[in-house]
């Protein structure tokens, strides 16, 4: 079954608002339910009319913008026992409170961690305010009416993300962007800074990403787009568009969401709970220092069955095929129908080859149909050096990750030229080599 799933697109940014602003504008949450949900807050002096989703353009494109009644954002929450008597207050799911206090306690950490003062002496500044508590909890509630869980984690994709640029004025003082709460809670997770000198990413925003994303990745996830969601920000940008854009969508049947696309995994993020464990005192798991070093992609895969094919054939088959630009070509015997033996002929290779190696399947094999996945890959970075020996010069494939190196392999072809001019074995050229590459 296909699961429900988001992708977010940070090109501009992520703030509280404009994540709530983005997953209202999906349609997907009736008015009545989501007024249903602010009543629900039991905020004190607080109801559904004291907010507003006002319809706005950003650079000429649609989005909602959250306007909250300007006379109640007086109230502050001083401490952290207040926040929590508050959440206590709420009369949503406990599952759903629970995201909310998880989300609170990160950018709890964050403050504690840049103020360096224990929870209990904590002052809430930017985290205290009413239309903080909003964004984080009917975010919430967005997320789980819209049954993005599986297996207890949700199904939640982030681009990288846009944290803006430039010198900004916070309640500390005046400092570069991003503020020191935003880059504490973002440790671990692709940032980059771009567009106007402000700051496009808040602690809220980086809290609910921190908390819901269970992977960042560069491109949409192979999925099928149900409904688009904008949110705007108030402000107006030079050079973006002030926008948060949610995809929301099914999982294709053999979308790797979840393995591949969560090439950034972030071990802080919600499902393990690893917040909470801070706050009581717990570790905070590491992420291998290897996977920052890891490439991600696409991959074609593309089979058919045979089992009436002269063998001498796929030599033949092969070479063309790798002439035409596969990848990797291999094959797989098996048993088909009315116990025949046959052979699944794998090709790999990138997208723009696809008609090209579908072709010569066609023309050079007696299947009559190919399948055709496209998969993600993760990868290393490797390349081919020379090395000189006492047989001359050879080809040496490298793999490394960073400044390590992982593997060196001899290319096969020079050895084997090696060992026929010789007139020695090629168990002993190898042997010989792999001395000197060691």
């Amino acid at each position: 079954m296909n699961q429900n799933a988001i992708y977010i697109d940070c090109f501009s940014g992520i703030s509280g608002d404009k994540f709530l602003s983005a997953l209202y504008n999906l349609d997907l949450i009736k008015e009545k339910q989501l007024c249903d949900a602010v009543d629900n807050l039991n905020i004190q002096n607080f109801s559904s009319k004291d907010i507003l989703f006002e319809e706005t353009q950003k650079k000429g494109f649609r989005g909602l913008l959250l306007r909250i009644n300007q006379d109640k954002l007086s109230v502050k929450f001083k401490t952290i026992n207040e926040v929590n008597k508050q959440i206590d207050l709420i009369n949503f799911r406990n599952d759903i409170k629970n995201d909310i206090r998880l989300i609170y306690n990160i950018l709890f950490e964050a403050e504690g961690y840049i103020h360096g003062k224990s929870l209990k002496e904590l002052h809430l500044h930017e985290v205290a305010s009413i239309d903080t508590l909003i964004d984080v909890s009917l975010s919430a509630f967005i997320i789980n009416e819209l049954n993005l869980k599986n297996n207890g984690n949700y199904n939640i994709i982030c681009s990288k993300i846009n944290l803006g640029s430039g010198i900004i004025d916070i309640s500390h003082g005046t400092l570069s962007v991003p503020p020191p709460a935003v880059s504490y809670i973002l440790k671990e997770v692709p940032v980059y800074g771009f567009g106007d000198d402000t700051e496009l990413t808040t602690p809220t925003g980086a809290a609910l990403i921190k908390y819901y994303a269970g992977g960042f990745s560069e491109k949409i996830p192979s999925m099928e787009i149900i409904s688009e969601g904008y949110g705007c920000g108030s402000k107006d940008l030079n050079r973006l568009a002030n926008i948060l854009r949610i995809f929301y969508g099914k999982l294709n049947k053999h979308s790797s969401f979840g393995y591949s696309y969560s090439f950034y995994n972030n071990a802080n993020c919600a499902g393990s709970g690893n917040y909470k464990n801070n706050i009581d005192g717990g570790n905070n798991p590491q992420i291998p220092d290897m996977m920052d070093m890891m490439n991600y992609g696409e991959i074609v895969e593309m089979q058919c069955n045979i089992d009436d094919m002269n063998p001498e054939i796929y030599d033949f088959v092969i070479e063309k095929l790798f002439k035409n630009g596969a990848v990797d070509v291999f094959l797989t015997p098996v048993i088909m129908k009315k116990n025949r033996p046959g052979i699944v002929l794998n090709v790999l290779c990138d997208v723009p080859s696809i008609k090209k190696l579908s072709a010569v399947i066609m023309e050079e094999t007696t299947t009559i149909g190919v399948r055709i996945a496209i998969k993600d890959k993760i990868y290393i970075d490797r390349f081919t050096e020379e090395l000189n020996t006492p047989y001359g010069t050879i080809k040496v494939k490298v793999s490394k990750s960073g400044n390590k190196i992982l593997n060196k392999k001899p290319e096969y072809e020079n050895l084997k030229k090696i060992a026929l001019s010789n007139n020695v074995s090629l168990k002993e050229v190898y042997n010989a080599i792999n001395k000197i590459i060691k």
